[in-house]
């Protein structure tokens, strides 16, 4: 016969033990908790999976894996021509990039996914209408690009313009502006005059990485348009 005394004593020791493993499990738990906010009030972010973004002091982020090997492509042979779809404009680019259109677009756009940002987000060319952004420009390709920035909401005020001539003999403008944000400065902007065309632009930008920069140039180089 099994005494009453004896298993209400067992009961409530299993109850007991029960009660000390959960205590010590929440103690674990919060014990973790705090060293992670702790590492993170001295500026180092813990991330799922146990990846950790930033250097122990808050530093710089990790430098992002380049999509291409861009030295060996910009000393490649392997480069094939594109042609424009609407206008009569062609470059030459490395054969391993994809080209990018959007149908039904009349500016006859085109790029390729060379940084992080969305393609669309990204264009690398595309004929620029002055009349689109302001009739009385039409004809007047420099003050256009003087005043580009005023096209854009972002944008304060212009920073630099040049004239170049490619190695096509093509003639335009580089030009870069002040961010309105922050200041800082944009990437540089191309626009090639189209002989004949007064009221067409051809538009580059550079969106390439800065270890992508002899790409781009090689690129701007072979641009060309025909008649």
């Amino acid at each position: 016969m099994v005494d009453e005394t004896d298993e209400t004593l067992n009961k409530s020791s299993l109850v007991f033990g029960n009660f000390v493993i959960l205590v010590v499990f929440v103690l674990l738990v919060g014990g973790v908790y705090m060293w992670v906010s702790k590492k993170n009030k001295t500026g180092q972010q813990v991330f799922p999976a146990g990846i950790n973004y930033l250097s122990p002091k808050g530093g710089a982020a990790q430098k992002p894996v380049l999509l291409y090997d861009f030295a060996k492509l910009a000393e490649s042979s392997d480069w094939v021509i594109y042609e424009g779809k609407l206008f009569s404009y062609s470059f030459q680019y490395p054969k391993v990039f994809t080209p990018i259109t959007y149908p039904g677009d009349k500016s006859d756009a085109v790029t390729f996914k060379v940084n992080t940002l969305p393609p669309e987000k990204s264009l690398l060319l595309r004929v620029e209408a002055i009349s689109n952004r302001d009739k009385s420009l039409v004809g007047k390709p420099k003050e256009f690009v003087n005043n580009y920035w005023k096209f854009f909401s972002g944008l304060k005020s212009l920073k630099t313009m040049t004239e170049i001539t490619n190695e096509k003999g093509l003639k335009g403008y580089k030009a870069n502006y002040i961010v309105k944000e922050d200041n800082s400065v944009t990437s540089d902007f191309y626009f090639f005059v189209i002989e004949g065309d007064s009221d067409n632009l051809l538009y580059i930008g550079d969106i390439f990485p800065t270890e992508g920069k002899a790409v781009f140039n090689r690129l701007v180089n072979s641009l060309e348009y025909t008649k």
